[in-house]
C-alpha cells in the first residue's frame, strides 16, 4: 500500500486544508489534526501500529491528505516515513553532502510540508505545556492550571503520553502558522476519534472499487486528469448543499465498524424511505446551508464585511428551520436514536445557541442598512451614544452630497452611483463606479473633484468640502468608528463562545444531506437494508454491481459463506470471461456500502463487522512507479497476507497471471495453503483465477475450502487444444515431461536461495534433514512430488566440510550428476 497508489483514490470534495501530527515510538502510534476551514482539532487514540506496515498511518495519509505534516519519533521511524508519505525527509544531526549543495536545496523545497520534531524529553515537555495551557471557548475565563487540565482531560486522555505529545506539537506549530487569526481563536474544539472505531481501506482498493471517478494516467504528470465517468460517489452524490457534499465525501472516505453508529444511520434512512414528505421540507431548507466554518473564520480575522454576516444569519435561519421541522417528528418512536431525533430535540433545549445567535445578530445589525452602504452597520436603537454621534454623521454625509450634486449632474453622472462615505485614512470622500460614463464626464479634468483613491472598480473623490469637514469633524466620525468596532468585537466575541455548538448542529445537518442522499438513490434503485451481525456470516442474495447495472443488462449473484456452511476461502476458478473480477467488485462494494451507513443493491444482504477490506484487483501501471506489473501485484499480496485478520474481508483477483504458468500457480497455491493454515481464524476470502487445474493441489476436503471449477468446452486456441492458462509460455504445461524437468529446475532454485540465505545469516549450510523438510515444503515440488526423489549419501568428510549434495534425478529416475551447495 504506497503512498503514490493511493492518491488517485482520494475524492477532490474532501481535500480540505489540514494539518497532520503523528507520534511514533515502539510500535504505537498516535496522532492529530487540525481542520483550518472549520477550526476544529481532531485527536486520535493511540494504537498498536508495528513497522513496516504502518497500516493505521498509510490510512490516514490517504484519507486526509494534509497540507502539512509534523512528525515525531526514532530515527528508523523517520526513515520508513520517507516511503510512507512520499517525501525526501532529513533526518536530525544527518550530515549534508558539502558537493551537492544544489541538490540539498531541492530536498528541501519538497520536504517542505514535512517538519520534523526531534524525540527528547524537552520537546515533550514543551508539547504539554502547550497544550495545558489551551483555551477553548465554554472553558471558565479565570482558570488556573488545574482547572485547565481538569477540563481537557474530560476531552483527552492524558495517560496516553504520544498523543499528548502529537497534540502538542500540532499547537506549537499552529502558533506559527495562525496568519491573521489569534492562536487563542485557532482551536474552537478538540474531538476525539478512536482507530478501532474505523474499517481500514487501501487506496488501490478504493480505486478498483471506483468508488471516486479519478484515475491514474500512464503517463504519471496526468494523474488524476482522466475520469473513468461514473463512480459509486457521483451515483450517491444527490445532496443538496455543498455543506451534504462535504459530509458524503466524509462518510464515503471513512467507513466505520461502530455497530451502534451504522445502525443509527440505517434508521436515518428508512424512516427517511418512510417519511417522503418531511424528506422533502427536510431538503428545501438544506439547500440553503452552506459552510458556516468559512464564514466565522472570517469573522475571526475582523474581514467579514456585511454579506458575510447576512449569509451567516441565513445559514442560522434555515437551520432553525430545520431543526423546527424536525421537532414535529418527535412523537414518532421510529426515529429513536437518527439524526432526526437530534435535531429536533436540540430546539427543545430553550437555551441553545443556534436561537441566541441569531437574535443577537438580528439585534446588533441592520443588514438591509449595511447592503445600502455596503459596510457592517449597527441597528439604531442598540446604543445611544453611537445614535447620536450616527445621526451627526449622517448630516454631514448630505452636506456633502447636496453640495456637489450641482456640479455631478453638469457632468451628466448617473446620481444612483454616487455615494458619500468616510474613509479612516481619507476622510469624507465621494465614491462612484467606474465606467464609460465616468470616462467621458472629464471629472479627472475637473478641478473642483480632486482623486484621492482608487479600488478595484470604485474610484473616490473629494472637493473643498470634504478637507473643510475633515479637519472639524474628523475626531467626530473617529469616535463613531470606535464604538461600533467595539459593538463588533463584542458580537464577535459572543458569536465565538457559542460557534462550537452551532457548528456541531451544522454537522448534524450535513450528515443528515449525506443520508437523505442515501435514501434517495435506495428508493431510485430499489436498494434494501443490510443486516449488520457480529458472527462471521456473510450472505447476499441477488447482488448487484452498483455502477454496472447502470450501463449494460447485468445479472446477479448470490453469496452464502457462515451460516449454511464454513467456506471461509472460496476458489473460483474459470478459463473464460464469465465475470469474476466483477463479482468480487460487487461483493467488496456491498461490504462498503454497509460500513457507511448505505442500503445496498441486492434483495437480502447479511454482513458481518469487518475490520478491513483487502483486495488484489486491477492495478493501475504508471512508468514512474519503477515496478513491474508482477512486482506491483507482489506487493499487494505481502500488504495483504500480512495485515489481513480473522475479521478481514480478502478478495483476490488473477494473482500469478504476471509471471509464467508454473510460478504463478504455485504463488496463488502457497498464498491460499498459507490462509487456510489459520483454520477458523482465516479472514473471509474469495479467489478468482484462469488457473483450471488449481483443484488438484488443494486440499479440497478441507472443511474452510471450497473450489468451484468452470471449463468452457468450446475451443480457444489456435492449434486446435485449449488451454486453462492465462499467460503463454514456452513449454506445453500439457507435457508431462516438460512440466516435471522446469518443476523440478525451478523447485531446486527455490532451495538453493533458501540455503544461501541460512548461510548468509548463520555462517554456515543447514543440516540434511533441514533441507529435506525444505523441499517437501516447497509448493512447487507438489506437482511431481511422486516423481521427485532426494538422495544423499552421507560421508565423514561430508560431515567435516559442513556441506551436502543433492542428487538431480531426470523423470525417468536415473541418477545423472551431483551438486554441491
Amino acid at each position: 500500500m504506497q503512498s503514490e497508489d493511493s492518491s488517485s483514490a482520494f475524492p477532490a470534495t474532501n481535500q480540505a486544508g489540514k494539518i497532520i501530527s503523528v507520534c511514533w515510538n515502539a510500535g504505537a502510534l498516535a496522532a492529530a489534526y487540525y481542520d483550518i476551514d472549520q477550526l476544529e482539532l481532531y485527536a486520535i487514540q493511540q494504537a498498536i501500529e508495528p513497522r513496516p506496515q504502518y497500516a493505521l498511518l498509510r490510512e490516514l495519509v490517504r484519507r486526509y491528505h494534509p497540507l502539512l505534516y509534523v512528525i515525531t519519533g526514532p530515527n528508523c521511524f523517520l526513515e520508513d516515513c520517507r516511503e510512507v508519505l512520499g517525501a525526501p525527509i532529513a533526518l536530525p544531526n544527518q550530515p549534508e553532502a558539502s558537493e551537492s549543495i544544489a541538490a540539498n536545496r531541492t530536498t528541501a523545497s519538497q520536504s517542505a510540508n514535512v517538519k520534523i520534531v526531534e524525540y527528547c524529553t524537552q520537546t515533550q515537555t514543551a508539547a504539554k505545556s502547550r497544550l495545558l495551557a489551551l483555551k477553548l471557548p465554554g472553558m471558565p475565563p479565570d482558570s488556573d492550571e488545574t482547572e485547565c487540565r481538569t477540563f481537557l482531560e474530560s476531552m483527552l486522555p492524558f495517560e496516553q503520553e504520544l498523543l499528548v505529545y502529537s497534540v502538542g506539537n500540532l499547537l506549537l506549530l499552529l502558533d506559527t502558522a495562525g496568519d491573521s487569526v489569534s492562536p487563542a481563536q485557532l482551536v474552537t474544539k478538540i474531538n476525539l476519534i478512536t482507530p478501532s472505531t474505523q474499517l481500514i481501506i487501501d487506496g488501490l482498493t478504493y480505486e478498483a472499487l471506483q468508488i471516486f471517478d479519478t484515475s491514474r494516467h500512464p503517463s504519471g504528470f496526468k494523474c488524476g486528469t482522466d475520469s473513468r465517468g461514473l463512480s459509486v460517489f457521483s451515483l450517491f452524490n444527490k445532496c443538496s448543499s455543498k455543506n451534504g457534499e462535504e459530509w458524503l465525501s466524509r462518510l464515503m472516505t471513512q467507513p466505520i465498524r461502530d455497530r451502534t453508529e451504522l445502525e443509527h444511520r440505517l434508521n436515518t434512512v428508512q424512516w427517511l424511505l418512510e417519511n417522503v414528505r418531511y424528506a422533502n421540507q427536510f431538503d428545501q431548507c438544506l439547500k440553503h446551508l452552506s459552510n458556516v466554518g468559512l464564514l466565522y473564520r472570517k469573522i475571526l480575522q475582523g474581514t467579514a464585511r456585511n454579506t458575510d454576516w447576512k449569509m451567516l444569519k441565513k445559514n442560522l435561519y434555515y437551520m432553525y428551520t430545520l431543526c423546527k421541522l424536525c421537532a414535529l417528528t418527535l412523537q414518532d418512536t421510529n426515529i429513536t436514536g437518527t439524526v432526526v431525533q437530534q435535531l429536533g430535540q436540540y430546539t427543545c433545549n430553550p437555551g441553545n445557541a443556534l436561537k441566541h445567535v441569531l437574535y443577537t445578530i438580528d439585534k446588533c445589525l441592520d443588514l438591509e442598512k449595511g447592503e445600502e452602504e455596503n459596510k457592517v452597520t449597527i441597528r439604531a436603537g442598540l446604543d445611544p451614544a453611537v445614535d447620536r454621534l450616527r445621526e451627526q454623521y449622517d448630516g454631514l454625509r448630505q452636506i456633502v452630497m447636496e453640495s456637489s450634486r450641482l456640479g455631478l449632474e453638469s457632468m451628466q453622472l448617473d446620481m444612483a452611483n454616487i455615494c458619500v462615505t468616510y474613509l479612516p485614512s481619507f476622510g469624507f470622500v465621494i465614491s462612484t463606479q467606474i465606467d464609460e460614463q465616468l470616462q467621458r464626464s472629464g471629472i479627472y479634468n475637473n478641478s473642483s473633484f480632486d482623486l484621492v483613491f482608487q479600488a478595484e472598480n470604485t474610484a473616490y473623490f473629494q472637493i473643498n468640502l470634504c478637507k473643510e469637514l475633515n479637519d472639524e469633524f474628523g475626531q467626530m466620525v473617529a469616535t463613531l468608528i470606535e464604538h461600533e468596532l467595539a459593538i463588533q468585537m463584542r458580537l464577535t466575541t459572543f458569536v465565538g463562545t457559542k460557534f462550537p455548538e452551532v457548528m456541531g448542529i451544522f454537522k448534524q445537518a450535513g450528515k443528515l444531506d449525506a443520508l437523505l442522499s442515501f435514501a434517495t438513490v435506495a428508493k431510485m434503485h430499489r436498494y434494501v437494508r443490510p443486516i449488520i451481525c457480529d458472527e462471521k456470516a456473510l450472505q447476499v442474495q441477488a447482488g448487484r454491481h452498483v455502477v454496472l447495472e447502470h450501463r449494460r443488462s447485468y445479472r446477479s449473484n448470490d453469496t452464502d459463506v457462515g451460516e449454511t456452511n464454513r467456506h471461509l476461502l472460496n476458489v473460483i476458478a474459470a478459463d473464460t470471461s464469465v465475470g469474476k473480477t466483477t463479482y468480487l467488485k460487487e461483493l467488496a462494494i456491498i461490504c462498503y456500502l454497509a460500513h457507511v451507513g448505505s442500503f445496498v443493491p441486492a434483495t437480502y444482504a447479511k454482513i458481518p463487522i469487518l475490520d478491513s477490506i483487502y483486495t488484489r484487483l486491477d492495478h493501475p501501471e504508471s512508468i514512474f512507479s519503477g515496478r513491474s506489473s508482477f512486482m506491483s501485484e507482489l506487493y499487494q499480496m505481502s500488504s495483504l497476507l500480512q495485515n489481513a485478520t480473522a475479521k478481514s474481508l480478502v478478495l483476490i483477483d488473477e494473482f500469478g497471471k504476471g509471471t509464467n504458468y508454473l510460478e504463478g500457480k504455485s504463488l496463488l497455491i502457497g498464498s491460499i495453503e498459507h490462509l487456510l493454515k489459520r483454520g477458523p481464524n482465516a479472514p473471509i476470502t474469495f479467489v478468482t483465477t484462469k488457473f483450471t487445474g488449481i483443484e488438484q493441489f488443494l486440499p479440497t476436503q478441507h472443511r474452510y475450502l471450497t473450489v468451484k471449477v468452470h471449463r468452457d468446452i468450446r475451443n480457444h486456441s489456435r492449434n486446435g487444444t485449449s488451454s486453462d492458462t492465462l499467460d503463454v509460455t514456452s513449454i506445453d504445461p500439457s507435457d508431462p515431461n516438460e512440466q516435471l524437468k522446469t518443476t523440478y529446475q525451478l523447485a531446486f532454485r527455490a532451495v538453493a536461495f533458501a540455503v544461501m540465505k541460512h548461510h548468509q545469516a548463520s555462517g554456515r549450510a543447514p543440516a540434511t534433514e533441514n533441507i529435506r523438510l525444505l523441499m517437501d515444503a516447497t509448493p512447487i515440488t507438489r506437482v511431481p512430488e511422486r516423481c521427485l526423489e532426494i538422495s544423499h549419501q552421507p560421508s565423514r568428510a561430508a560431515h567435516d566440510t559442513e556441506s551436502m549434495t543433492l542428487s538431480t534425478v531426470e523423470p525417468n529416475r536415473n541418477l545423472i550428476e551431483k551438486r554441491n551447495i
